[in-house]
């Protein structure tokens, strides 16, 4: 038992170190030791477990200040890799994604003409299969899979999710499992793009932050101390049900005044429609709209930023959060978006004097953040190495 204990506690380290090496490369044995708390000789030992497996490379070394100059490290990109597949409701894609998040081959195809479960795991078993007979397939490690939710994502099982084609309570992990003899898991799309921006993001100054996913639906992935927070029953951070508007609009979900009522893209085109922007107006061309100050879009997107701020707020008090990272759908407005929700939440504090900062920032990945998450994901369950 002792034994096994200690070979667990070398795979968490391990890890750990993994981890902090591709958050925060180029990076030293030395910084390593002060940013984990392991021991130098811990961290150097298991340094060259890494370098022996050719999971890591030294880069370089420090400017001399006189004593013994520092080794920085690196992890190879190349040397495991992700089988990463983004379960959307229009498409189902799937690729190889490297230690730096970078998508090496992906492919993907419509969901629009799956009819059942064995329809759709024909399909995804097409694209995985052209994945695995790659020259890649030997450092593949795991497979990560990001999907639009209600799912149970410790079970490996997606639920019903809403215009998904008759996908049907699938245990997709199983699945997969059985075919490939590889680690699968599977995570809710927007906890996955909370990783993605953990592990490959440009955000190293937060450890606590959360991501707001705004497309059709709205979605909230917790990170606090830099690991993902799902909650007791892996519920946390659902901020499109979130209450923006007593006995509001009714939702889907149940209740009334849920945030995705307002400010989900489907709600702020449906809003902008009935105030006089055209039956056929999109979410594309209410973008491209307002950008050229249409003034029923623009107020469409104003509307869609009072009710996110509102959800922001709330949720900055429930969790005590550094950070919102904003992604999804927004394109050519996501900037826009951000700058205003800053402007509204800046140097908000509380009637007793304590001061805080909430801050906004936009998502450091355009559309893929759910699919490049899929290799944080297999990272943080492929602790063992």
């Amino acid at each position: 038992m002792i034994g096994m204990n200690q070979q667990s506690m070398n795979g968490i380290n391990k890890h750990i170190l993994l981890k902090n090496i591709i958050i925060h490369e180029p990076i030293s044995r030395i910084e390593l030791s002060h940013l984990t708390g392991l021991s130098k000789m811990t961290v150097t030992g298991l340094v060259k477990e890494y370098l022996d497996e050719g999971i890591v490379r030294e880069c370089g070394v420090a400017e001399s200040t006189g004593g013994r100059r520092r080794t920085y490290l690196q992890a190879v990109p190349d040397s495991l890799l992700t089988l990463g597949i983004y379960v959307g409701r229009d498409n189902l894609k799937a690729g190889i994604i490297n230690l730096k998040g970078q998508i090496i081959q992906s492919e993907s195809m419509e969901l629009s003409v799956m009819e059942n479960n064995d329809v759709f795991l024909k399909g995804l078993f097409l694209l995985c299969d052209r994945m695995m007979q790659t020259r890649y397939k030997e450092k593949i490690w795991g497979i990560g899979v990001s999907c639009a939710g209600p799912l149970l994502a410790k079970d490996g099982v997606i639920l019903n999710p809403p215009d998904f084609n008759n996908i049907r309570n699938l245990p997709i992990v199983s699945c997969l499992e059985e075919r490939y003899h590889l680690p699968v898991c599977l995570q809710n799309d927007i906890c996955t793009a909370a990783l993605g921006e953990v592990y490959f993001g440009n955000r190293n100054q937060y450890d606590d932050f959360i991501y707001v996913g705004i497309s059709a639906g709205i979605g909230g992935g917790v990170i606090m101390n830099g690991r993902l927070y799902t909650g007791f029953s892996g519920l946390a951070g659902i901020m499109g049900h979130t209450i923006v508007e007593k006995d509001g609009i009714l939702c889907g979900c149940g209740q009334r005044g849920c945030l995705e009522m307002y400010s989900s893209t489907r709600a702020v085109v449906k809003w902008a429609r009935e105030n006089g922007a055209g039956e056929e107006l999109t979410w594309m061309e209410l973008l491209v709209r307002a950008s050229k100050g249409d003034g029923v879009c623009r107020a469409a997107l104003e509307r869609m930023t009072e009710y996110l701020e509102v959800a922001f707020a709330n949720m900055a008090n429930a969790y005590d959060t550094q950070c919102f990272i904003v992604g999804g759908d927004l394109h050519i407005y996501q900037k826009e978006i951000v700058k205003r929700l800053k402007e509204k939440l800046g140097g908000r504090s509380f009637s007793w004097g304590q001061e805080r900062n909430i801050h906004v920032e936009s998502s450091s990945f355009i559309g893929s953040a759910s699919f490049i998450g899929t290799a944080a994901l297999v990272l943080e369950h492929n602790a063992g190495i």
